[in-house]
């Protein structure tokens, strides 16, 4: 079934859509939008795809999406927190009940699995090639942070920020809240809402690491009186959906920039990953045909 699997990937911009999944998945991020799909039910839609989106089928796919889990295809070479989008995706997947939503799940256990071990081998211990230790270079000094967010980009940082600067998380669903109370006893959790939260008297900056609308954000920090300094903004449409504000704003892009002088660092490794995911993509299309009465045998 492997040869059967089309892969679609449009990265993130308001306004434009891609097909509905049908018999497939759809995974999305801040930054990308991807539909798996059977060939013979996305093939026609490949032709009318928006200018920016790509078609991937196959051995191709599977590389593909790969190289996005293991952050090969993000700004930040080799980040986390796209495998932890994906673990969470993997999580809350409605699979077809037939034999391609049987290949969709174990397809979706070898990515996991294989992610893990390119990881291991080659993208550890980027330092700042993650969120949180570029934050953290943009946080130097000052005493209190504000995060607007409890999702996985919040959990991406929060270890590069926890036991060096006093953290406020606030929070949109409990239940995240409840995990990071859990994980970090030291964090001030404030259900996000409008009105004035616990004021800080100390200079503060704000990250922002939800996706909320800039208008939403600009209400928020009007009702505030905590001195702020910077706002640090991460979300995918930062420039698009600008914020507007009397204090700087760092966007994504500027944050992404940044690294540029520190990419021929990461070179060998991002080149080592990428041969270890040839590999890995080798390695399942071998088993694909040993396996005579398809991927369901595995997940009966």
């Amino acid at each position: 079934m492997l040869e059967d699997l089309l892969v679609l990937h449009h990265p993130a911009k308001p306004g434009e859509k891609l097909p509905a999944a049908i018999s497939g998945l759809e995974w999305q991020t801040c930054l990308r939008r991807i539909l798996l799909l059977n060939k013979s039910d996305g093939a026609a839609f490949v032709p009318s795809l928006p200018e920016n989106s790509e078609a991937y089928e196959g051995k191709d796919a599977y590389g593909f999406l790969l190289e996005v889990i293991c952050g090969l295809q993000s700004p930040l070479v080799g980040e986390t927190a796209v495998l932890g989008q994906f673990k969470e995706f993997c999580a809350n997947a409605k699979f077809p009940q037939s034999d391609w939503g049987h290949f969709l799940r174990q397809v979706t256990c070898d990515l996991l699995v294989d992610a893990k071990l390119v990881r291991h081998g080659h993208l550890e211990g980027l330092g700042s090639q993650s969120y949180g230790g570029l934050v953290r270079q943009y946080l130097k000094g000052v005493p209190s942070v504000f995060v607007l967010g409890a999702g996985q980009l919040a959990q991406e940082i929060l270890p590069w920020l926890s036991g060096k600067t006093d953290v406020a998380v606030f929070y949109r669903k409990t239940g995240r809240a409840e995990d990071l109370s859990r994980q970090y006893p030291q964090l001030r959790l404030h259900q996000l809402t409008a009105a004035d939260a616990h004021a800080d008297e100390r200079e503060t900056a704000i990250v922002i690491a939800a996706p909320l609308a800039a208008d939403q954000i600009e209400k928020w920090f009007a009702l505030q009186t905590t001195p702020f300094v910077k706002i640090l903004d991460l979300r995918g449409d930062a420039d698009s959906d600008p914020i507007h504000a009397s204090i700087p704003v760092i966007r994504l892009a500027e944050l992404f920039a940044a690294l540029k002088n520190d990419r021929g660092k990461v070179t060998a490794q991002v080149s080592a990953a990428r041969t270890e995911i040839r590999k890995a993509v080798q390695r399942l299309a071998a088993q694909a045909q040993f396996r005579p009465f398809g991927w369901e045998d595995l997940c009966a």
